[in-house]
């Protein structure tokens, strides 16, 4: 049986169906953490990560199991050692008090290649997270 799970990332609506069951619906452009795994008779078997932005009709998105119609994908990992060090990473940003869902996207996309290739997600510093805000602010809505 797998499960779900949205570690991170405001929706701006929720729509529940059963305890277990619900559509969380995210505005364009923003970014969140969806978690997926399978429970076993010891533990945890299949784990999988996927760090999306959600999308318009404009926007070329991934068909993934339990996101409709689909999103961008910056980071898609799997495998208990991966996740792991990704959960790291999470941790590290935390403790600056940043939401990770307003990390830079690029930030995702580059932590999703060096986990892929066995090396550790560079750190986000406040330095980083100051100077995305800053590129944010002043790009103009077409490039977003």
């Amino acid at each position: 049986m797998f499960n779900y799970y949205i570690r991170f990332g405001e929706c701006v609506f929720r729509e529940e169906f059963t305890k277990r069951e619900a559509y969380e619906y995210f505005p364009t452009g923003k970014i969140f953490c969806y978690i997926r795994w399978d429970r076993g008779d010891f533990g945890t078997k299949n784990w999988q990560v996927s760090v999306l932005r959600a999308g318009d009709e404009n926007t070329i998105m991934h068909s993934l199991i339990g996101i409709e119609p689909g999103a961008e994908v910056l980071l898609d990992i799997s495998g208990r050692e991966r996740v792991y060090r990704f959960f790291t990473a999470i941790d590290q940003i935390e403790r600056l008090k940043i939401n990770c869902a307003d990390v830079a996207p690029w930030y995702w996309i580059q932590t999703n290649s060096r986990l892929n290739t066995t090396l550790d997600p560079l750190v986000y510093t406040q330095k980083k997270h100051e100077t995305w805000l800053l590129e944010r602010e002043v790009q103009c809505d077409k490039f977003r």
